[in-house]
């Protein structure tokens, strides 16, 4: 099984029912190990809407969530300067390349410049 790092985007379409990320994300945890970033949980926590709590906290049970070490820190930083991404997506990027992990994501333009590898995207 190979690590994939499920992006905020992707869980928040999963929870809304878009049927494609849906679709998406349960064909990829099949055969693949799902990790989001600590942050990750805590954008997704701030964006969920109160009658959603219950529903994110069984989807967040089928994730592992791995914490941003000092390596990632230092990665991210470096990533900013780059010109990538913001913040968060620059911690879930390093940590993501520390990990090698590939990045679920539907923001793959941002993302693609950090050099994780991307999951495709899901055909519509």
């Amino acid at each position: 099984m190979n690590p994939i790092m499920v992006d905020t985007d992707v869980l928040i379409w999963v929870l809304r029912g878009k049927t494609e990320a849906v679709g998406w994300l349960e064909s990829v945890a099949a055969t693949e190990r799902l990790l989001c970033s600590v942050l990750t949980v805590s954008e997704l926590f701030r964006m969920v809407r109160q009658e959603e709590l219950h529903k994110t906290e069984k989807l967040m049970a089928g994730v592992q969530v791995v914490p941003v070490v000092y390596e990632d820190a230092r990665k991210a930083a470096d990533l900013m300067r780059a010109h990538g991404p913001g913040f968060v997506d620059c911690h879930i990027a390093a940590t993501a390349l520390r990990l090698e992990a590939a990045v679920m994501t539907y923001n793959q333009r941002d993302f693609g410049r950090t050099g994780v590898n991307l999951l495709p995207l899901p055909e519509s």
